[in-house]
Protein backbone atom coordinates (compact mmCIF):
# COMPACT_ATOMS: atom_id res chain seq x y z
CA UNK A 1 0.00 0.00 0.00
CA UNK A 2 2.41 2.48 1.31
CA UNK A 3 6.05 2.14 2.55
CA UNK A 4 5.69 5.44 5.06
CA UNK A 5 4.85 4.71 8.85
CA UNK A 6 2.90 8.06 9.09
CA UNK A 7 0.07 7.10 6.72
CA UNK A 8 -2.71 7.28 9.49
CA UNK A 9 -2.25 10.67 10.28
CA UNK A 10 -4.99 13.38 9.76
CA UNK A 11 -5.99 13.88 6.07
CA UNK A 12 -4.77 10.73 4.79
CA UNK A 13 -6.74 8.08 3.42
CA UNK A 14 -6.20 4.58 6.00
CA UNK A 15 -8.53 2.57 3.93
CA UNK A 16 -9.97 3.02 0.39
CA UNK A 17 -11.92 0.58 0.49
CA UNK A 18 -14.07 2.35 3.45
CA UNK A 19 -14.66 6.16 2.27
CA UNK A 20 -17.30 6.50 4.62
CA UNK A 21 -15.14 6.11 7.77
CA UNK A 22 -13.53 8.84 6.56
CA UNK A 23 -15.74 11.66 6.52
CA UNK A 24 -15.01 14.25 9.59
CA UNK A 25 -15.32 17.42 10.76
CA UNK A 26 -12.63 20.06 8.97
CA UNK A 27 -9.72 19.79 11.49
CA UNK A 28 -8.58 23.60 11.19
CA UNK A 29 -12.60 24.71 11.34
CA UNK A 30 -13.27 25.35 15.23
CA UNK A 31 -17.17 25.23 16.03
CA UNK A 32 -17.08 28.93 17.19
CA UNK A 33 -14.91 31.72 16.66
CA UNK A 34 -15.61 35.58 17.90
CA UNK A 35 -13.42 38.21 16.87
CA UNK A 36 -13.41 42.12 18.03
CA UNK A 37 -11.81 44.91 16.16
CA UNK A 38 -11.76 48.35 18.17
CA UNK A 39 -10.46 51.44 18.10
CA UNK A 40 -10.40 54.64 20.16
CA UNK A 41 -8.60 58.12 19.15
CA UNK A 42 -8.98 59.95 22.69
CA UNK A 43 -11.09 63.30 22.17
CA UNK A 44 -7.87 65.77 23.02
CA UNK A 45 -6.00 68.14 20.49
CA UNK A 46 -6.61 69.94 17.06
CA UNK A 47 -9.97 68.85 15.25
CA UNK A 48 -10.97 66.73 18.44
CA UNK A 49 -13.90 67.67 21.10
CA UNK A 50 -11.32 68.92 23.80
CA UNK A 51 -8.38 71.58 23.77
CA UNK A 52 -9.30 72.23 20.04
CA UNK A 53 -7.93 74.85 20.57
CA UNK A 54 -5.45 74.75 22.69
CA UNK A 55 -1.88 75.18 20.44
CA UNK A 56 0.70 73.50 18.70
CA UNK A 57 2.59 72.97 22.26
CA UNK A 58 -0.30 71.27 23.82
CA UNK A 59 -1.37 70.07 20.59
CA UNK A 60 1.84 67.87 20.35
CA UNK A 61 1.07 67.00 24.61
CA UNK A 62 -2.11 65.77 24.77
CA UNK A 63 -3.43 64.83 20.89
CA UNK A 64 -3.07 62.57 18.56
CA UNK A 65 -3.29 59.29 21.59
CA UNK A 66 -5.13 56.32 20.58
CA UNK A 67 -6.35 53.01 21.83
CA UNK A 68 -6.56 49.79 19.47
CA UNK A 69 -6.67 46.34 19.53
CA UNK A 70 -8.27 42.61 18.31
CA UNK A 71 -9.87 40.29 20.55
CA UNK A 72 -10.13 36.50 19.58
CA UNK A 73 -11.97 33.60 21.08
CA UNK A 74 -12.35 30.43 20.13
CA UNK A 75 -13.55 26.94 20.46
CA UNK A 76 -10.31 24.09 20.23
CA UNK A 77 -9.97 22.44 17.14
CA UNK A 78 -10.77 18.65 16.35
CA UNK A 79 -7.67 16.03 16.93
CA UNK A 80 -7.31 12.55 15.75
CA UNK A 81 -5.80 9.74 17.49
CA UNK A 82 -2.92 7.54 16.23
CA UNK A 83 -1.27 4.54 17.44
CA UNK A 84 1.83 3.09 16.18
CA UNK A 85 2.76 -0.28 16.17
CA UNK A 86 3.47 -3.48 14.03
CA UNK A 87 0.67 -3.48 11.01
CA UNK A 88 -2.15 -4.60 12.42
CA UNK A 89 -4.36 -4.71 8.53
CA UNK A 90 -1.42 -5.94 6.88
CA UNK A 91 -1.49 -3.57 4.00
CA UNK A 92 1.41 -1.36 4.98
CA UNK A 93 5.02 -1.90 2.20
CA UNK A 94 8.02 -3.75 4.08
CA UNK A 95 10.93 -5.58 2.87
CA UNK A 96 11.80 -6.97 6.22
CA UNK A 97 9.91 -10.57 7.27
CA UNK A 98 8.68 -8.28 10.54
CA UNK A 99 5.04 -6.41 10.07
CA UNK A 100 5.83 -2.92 8.80
CA UNK A 101 5.77 0.06 11.54
CA UNK A 102 2.56 2.21 11.25
CA UNK A 103 0.89 4.92 12.63
CA UNK A 104 -2.76 4.77 12.20
CA UNK A 105 -6.17 5.26 14.04
CA UNK A 106 -6.74 3.24 17.06
CA UNK A 107 -10.60 1.37 18.09
CA UNK A 108 -12.53 3.72 19.87
CA UNK A 109 -14.72 2.32 22.88
CA UNK A 110 -16.22 5.86 24.40
CA UNK A 111 -16.13 9.64 23.85
CA UNK A 112 -12.81 10.44 24.51
CA UNK A 113 -13.45 14.23 25.83
CA UNK A 114 -13.94 15.19 29.71
CA UNK A 115 -16.03 17.90 31.27
CA UNK A 116 -14.26 20.88 31.33
CA UNK A 117 -14.19 20.47 34.87
CA UNK A 118 -12.03 17.36 34.75
CA UNK A 119 -10.01 18.31 32.14
CA UNK A 120 -6.15 19.00 33.52
CA UNK A 121 -2.92 19.82 32.04
CA UNK A 122 -2.32 16.14 32.85
CA UNK A 123 -5.26 14.77 31.29
CA UNK A 124 -7.13 16.78 28.58
CA UNK A 125 -8.98 13.88 27.13
CA UNK A 126 -9.88 10.30 28.21
CA UNK A 127 -6.89 8.28 26.56
CA UNK A 128 -8.40 4.60 27.91
CA UNK A 129 -11.45 5.52 25.43
CA UNK A 130 -8.96 4.32 22.97
CA UNK A 131 -7.30 0.63 22.64
CA UNK A 132 -5.14 -0.65 19.59
CA UNK A 133 -6.76 -2.53 16.84
CA UNK A 134 -6.83 -6.01 16.61
CA UNK A 135 -4.67 -7.85 14.02
CA UNK A 136 -6.86 -7.79 10.78
CA UNK A 137 -8.34 -4.37 10.32
CA UNK A 138 -7.93 -0.92 10.77
CA UNK A 139 -9.34 0.75 13.88
CA UNK A 140 -12.87 2.19 14.47
CA UNK A 141 -11.91 5.56 15.46
CA UNK A 142 -12.81 8.48 12.68
CA UNK A 143 -10.77 11.49 11.89
CA UNK A 144 -11.24 14.76 14.59
CA UNK A 145 -13.10 13.16 17.57
CA UNK A 146 -11.30 15.07 20.25
CA UNK A 147 -11.67 18.31 20.95
CA UNK A 148 -8.58 20.38 21.67
CA UNK A 149 -8.00 23.40 23.79
CA UNK A 150 -9.48 26.63 22.69
CA UNK A 151 -8.13 30.39 22.68
CA UNK A 152 -8.48 33.53 24.15
CA UNK A 153 -6.25 36.43 23.19
CA UNK A 154 -5.98 40.26 23.70
CA UNK A 155 -3.90 42.15 21.20
CA UNK A 156 -3.94 46.11 22.08
CA UNK A 157 -1.56 48.86 20.51
CA UNK A 158 -1.54 51.92 22.37
CA UNK A 159 -0.08 54.72 19.91
CA UNK A 160 0.64 58.68 20.05
CA UNK A 161 0.57 60.31 16.61
CA UNK A 162 2.85 63.53 15.74
CA UNK A 163 1.31 65.35 12.34
CA UNK A 164 3.39 67.34 10.56
CA UNK A 165 1.03 69.19 8.49
CA UNK A 166 -2.53 68.66 7.10
CA UNK A 167 -3.33 65.32 5.40
CA UNK A 168 0.69 65.20 5.17
CA UNK A 169 3.16 63.41 6.59
CA UNK A 170 3.32 61.98 10.15
CA UNK A 171 5.33 60.18 13.01
CA UNK A 172 2.96 57.56 14.84
CA UNK A 173 4.84 56.27 18.07
CA UNK A 174 3.33 52.87 18.97
CA UNK A 175 3.95 50.62 22.25
CA UNK A 176 2.02 46.76 21.11
CA UNK A 177 1.47 44.05 23.17
CA UNK A 178 0.37 40.49 22.29
CA UNK A 179 -1.71 38.49 23.96
CA UNK A 180 -1.92 41.44 26.64
CA UNK A 181 -3.37 40.10 29.85
CA UNK A 182 -0.98 37.04 29.00
CA UNK A 183 -3.86 34.80 29.33
CA UNK A 184 -2.43 30.81 29.04
CA UNK A 185 -3.62 29.18 25.83
CA UNK A 186 -2.59 25.73 25.93
CA UNK A 187 -1.72 23.87 22.79
CA UNK A 188 -3.09 20.49 21.65
CA UNK A 189 -2.25 17.61 24.13
CA UNK A 190 -0.70 14.31 22.50
CA UNK A 191 -2.59 11.87 20.63
CA UNK A 192 -0.66 9.57 20.35
CA UNK A 193 -2.13 6.70 22.46
CA UNK A 194 1.02 4.26 22.40
CA UNK A 195 3.11 7.34 24.09
CA UNK A 196 2.45 6.47 27.46
CA UNK A 197 1.62 10.45 27.85
CA UNK A 198 -1.68 10.39 25.66
CA UNK A 199 -3.63 13.40 26.37
CA UNK A 200 -1.18 15.58 28.67
CA UNK A 201 -0.53 19.35 27.29
CA UNK A 202 3.36 20.34 27.40
CA UNK A 203 3.02 23.71 26.06
CA UNK A 204 1.32 27.24 26.26
CA UNK A 205 2.11 27.96 22.48
CA UNK A 206 -1.67 28.24 21.44
CA UNK A 207 -3.18 27.46 17.99
CA UNK A 208 -2.11 28.38 14.44
CA UNK A 209 -5.54 31.10 14.31
CA UNK A 210 -4.03 33.72 16.27
CA UNK A 211 -0.58 34.81 18.39
CA UNK A 212 -1.50 32.93 21.27
CA UNK A 213 1.45 32.92 22.70
CA UNK A 214 3.11 34.36 26.39
CA UNK A 215 2.71 38.05 26.05
CA UNK A 216 5.26 40.22 24.03
CA UNK A 217 5.70 44.01 24.27
CA UNK A 218 7.46 46.09 21.44
CA UNK A 219 8.08 49.39 20.77
CA UNK A 220 8.21 50.66 17.65
CA UNK A 221 8.32 54.29 15.53
CA UNK A 222 6.86 54.72 11.99
CA UNK A 223 6.99 57.40 9.84
CA UNK A 224 4.10 57.73 7.42
CA UNK A 225 3.40 60.19 4.49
Amino acid sequence: MVDSPLYGRYGALENPFDRRRERSVAADIPTHRFIVNFLYQFPFGKGRRYLAQGGRALDLLAGGWEFSGIFAAQTGGFLTPIWCGADPTGTAFTGSIDRAFVCIRPDQLRDPNLPSSEQTLQRWFDPEAFAPPPVGRFGTSAKGVIKGPGTNVWNAIFAKNFSFQEGGARLRLELMARNLFNHPNWSNPVTDISSGVAGRIFGAFGTSFDFAQVRQIRAGIRFEW
